[in-house]
């Protein structure tokens, strides 16, 4: 079940049994203008029932020259498909019931394509990762004002208005930061969060300023995690921040995670580095141990370094018991994903590493790919402990 059938504002879904005891409960429905609040009766099992929802993460969709160039050129008409980058995991995002992914690049419809320093993507990629399966977008990144605050904004409209998708990370107003949206998949409501360490010092209007709540803004970043720890089950807060490419975190990393765990965050994913960082865990006050994702990598990329063309899609499992209430998240485990192109950044491709060959390595266009080397990354940066039982022996 897929959260594109499930994205709603405020949503209860009535569990029916044989037998079940009828019970009232206030939620917050959200509306565009105000929070009000709605009884929206449903039902409990007498007995025990637990639910479960696979969700998969991966790091920065970072959209360069030659990744559009490419896509433009598969198409007659100058338009752009950038379906074969991602043909080898569509499969595995599919899969998921719910699949996220940090849009590291703006999709503003009234700018020209542009790459790195202040890109723009074309407003097609929305509607074709919705296509692969993905479902949450976050756009708080130290890229979202490359097109300054409109071309923010006409991302946010752009994704929230694509079928399937929901956007985390940016508002039209200070009003929106208490107006979350929520997704329920399975009967467990899910909440996402999106911040930002900087835009690159690329400064926003005053009249604008609450387009964005930036990491240290910490007043906000309270109000949004209490919050939505109050309206859904599971808190998914995600964070853009750290060293670029820094196989470590940093006290900028560490120190917000334990915050926000502290506030109700249920998983912590990281971005920005661009490299794999550890994975962890941070103790919330009520003994819980909540994973902390520091970086996850690139997704994709055009980037020439190789630990940069190393990715994480983490796997997580949440499972609800619905007489206590209680959620549990299983231990992130970490597939790994390549982008491979070949010389001069050509036929730019995912694959999992578990797919990868030696003979593609030895094809790379970047000469330190080698399996070798991709293992002895992995295994030193993230663990065995956190990889899928796939790379273990290897």
């Amino acid at each position: 079940m897929k959260i594109s059938r499930f994205i709603a504002l405020i949503a209860v879904i009535a569990v029916a049994v044989a037998a079940i005891v009828a019970v009232s409960k206030v939620k917050p429905n959200i509306s565009g203008d105000s929070i009000e609040f709605q009884t929206v009766d449903y039902t409990v099992p007498e007995g025990p029932l637990e639910t479960s929802v696979s969700m998969i993460a991966v790091g920065d969709n970072l959209i360069h020259e030659p990744i559009y160039k490419q896509a433009q050129a598969r198409t007659p008409d100058s338009s752009y498909d950038f379906m074969p980058v991602y043909e080898n995991v569509a499969e595995l995002i599919s899969a998921a019931d719910i699949a996220v992914i940090n849009q590291e690049t703006m999709m503003a419809q009234s700018f020209d394509v542009s790459t790195y320093p202040c890109f723009n993507t074309p407003t097609v990629m929305a509607s074709q990762l919705s296509q692969l399966g993905f479902d949450v977008l976050t756009i708080a990144n130290n890229h979202m004002l490359d097109k300054q605050s409109k071309g923010l904004i006409e991302t946010l409209d752009l994704i929230n208005s694509t079928d399937g998708l929901l956007a985390a990370g940016a508002f039209h107003s200070r009003e929106e930061y208490t107006q979350i949206n929520t997704a329920t998949v399975n009967d467990i409501s899910f909440a996402f969060l999106s911040f930002t360490e900087h835009t690159n010092g690329i400064t926003i209007p005053e009249s604008k300023e609450d387009y964005i709540v930036y990491l240290d803004e910490l007043d906000d970043v309270k109000l949004q995690v209490e919050y939505a720890n109050k309206i859904a089950d599971v808190v998914v807060v995600s964070m853009h921040a750290g060293i670029e490419y820094s196989d470590d975190e940093n006290d900028i990393q560490r120190n917000f995670a334990e915050n926000v765990v502290n506030w109700g965050a249920d998983v912590v994913i990281g971005t920005h580095p661009h490299t794999l960082q550890p994975v962890g865990y941070v103790t919330n006050p009520q003994g819980k141990e909540v994973p902390v994702l520091y970086s996850l990598g690139n997704f994709v990329s055009a980037q020439n370094r190789a630990k940069r063309l190393i990715g994480g899609i983490a796997n997580l499992t949440f499972t609800k018991n619905h007489v206590t209430g209680e959620v549990t998240v299983s231990k992130p485990q970490l597939d790994i994903v390549i982008t491979h192109y070949g010389a001069g950044f050509s036929g730019i491709k995912l694959y999992r590493l578990a797919d990868y060959t030696s003979s593609l390595a030895a094809a790379h266009g970047n000469p330190d790919i080698s399996l070798d080397f991709i293992y002895n990354h992995i295994r030193t940066v993230i663990g065995d402990e956190y990889l899928i039982d796939e790379y273990k022996s290897k």
